[in-house]
């Protein structure tokens, strides 16, 4: 079926979508026996629209287009707000099913916007032409608004590290969403999102929000910028913040739903964790960017669960 001859999902054909590709994922997992053959045969027969869901799964799956979709999904930068709008599984099969390529359309336009970005997986070190640098975590663009009377950078996108080149007499300032943070000369990260997170190296660092608040940081503090106001974190360890430059992830007791978060902005491709009590299993870990298969498999032995590859661009992991 053509992309824009699909109707609008209602509730109830998302919902039995997303049975359906649950069901799918147990059926093509190697250990799914008579028993889980036999539910999903009473689920599948239960009304048309569990039949109909499942027959849209299938033909999806044999569609070649699906891996091409997936693909894009992973190559092209889409912003992290708008992939936690998504179901996970939803992401998968409506890439095609109900939303097409308008999934894409905010990190591509960004990328059109963008003087420097990187892809998922990707890390990028630039020279700026006051001899500050910038490095790009993954997923990340950026916007240079460097003249002879400013310093700046606007973050679209994703995450940064910035050394920046004393200058007393033309701040640098960072913006993102509706936080700013402006500098003389200092070493610090943002991230951008619905709360902008805000490291400090050294230095000190001015942050402002979109209503007016500010708060000034020293170098080990944090904090989360939102139009609200500014939030700062307790001190504490910065290590995980400043982890990704050293090509690591670092995790400490935090939720395998948070974790599989963090190490899907880095993998070419979706990783879903099925299972609410899964997800609340809580992680302790030092994981190696440069391999992110070789993190879902040690993540998988941890908690218990499987690895089911359904495709080279969706992962599962399930109990």
């Amino acid at each position: 079926m053509p992309l824009h001859s699909v109707p609008d999902p209602t509730p109830e054909s998302v919902a039995a979508l997303d049975e359906a590709l649950t069901w799918f994922t147990h059926l093509r997992d190697s250990q799914a026996g008579p028993e889980v053959r036999g539910a999903f045969a009473a689920w599948h027969d239960a009304c048309p629209e569990h039949a109909d869901a499942y027959a849209r799964v299938t033909g999806l799956w044999q569609s070649p287009a699906l891996n091409d979709a997936l693909a894009h999904y992973a190559a092209i930068p889409l912003p992290v707000a708008r992939r936690r709008l998504l179901r996970p599984w939803a992401a998968a099969a409506c890439l095609l099913l109900a939303m097409g390529w308008g999934l894409h359309a905010g990190g591509l336009i960004d990328r059109w916007r963008a003087d420097y970005a990187t892809v998922a997986g990707e890390q990028r070190r630039i020279v700026l032409a006051d001899g500050s640098t910038v490095t790009l975590n993954t997923d990340t663009a950026l916007v240079s608004d460097f003249d002879g009377e400013r310093r700046g950078i606007r973050i679209l996108h994703g995450e940064a590290y910035f050394e920046v080149k004393p200058d007393s007499a033309r701040p640098f300032i960072v913006a993102a969403a509706d936080a700013s943070v402006r500098v003389v000369g200092t070493r610090f990260t943002v991230r951008a999102g619905s709360d902008t997170q805000v490291a400090v190296a050294s230095g000190i660092v001015a942050c402002a929000a979109g209503n007016g608040a500010s708060l000034r940081l020293t170098a080990g503090q944090q904090a989360a910028i939102s139009a609200h106001g500014v939030e700062k974190r307790s001190d504490a360890d910065n290590a995980p913040a400043f982890a990704w430059l050293q090509g690591r992830l670092i995790f400490q007791d935090r939720p395998l739903a948070d974790v599989i978060a963090e190490l899907d902005r880095y993998h070419p491709g979706i990783i879903y964790l099925a299972g609410g009590k899964l997800a609340a299993t809580r992680i302790t870990g030092n994981y190696r960017l440069g391999d992110t298969d070789a993190a879902i498999r040690s993540l998988a032995d941890i908690t218990g669960a499987r690895v089911v590859q359904l495709s080279p661009y969706l992962t599962v992991l399930k109990r």
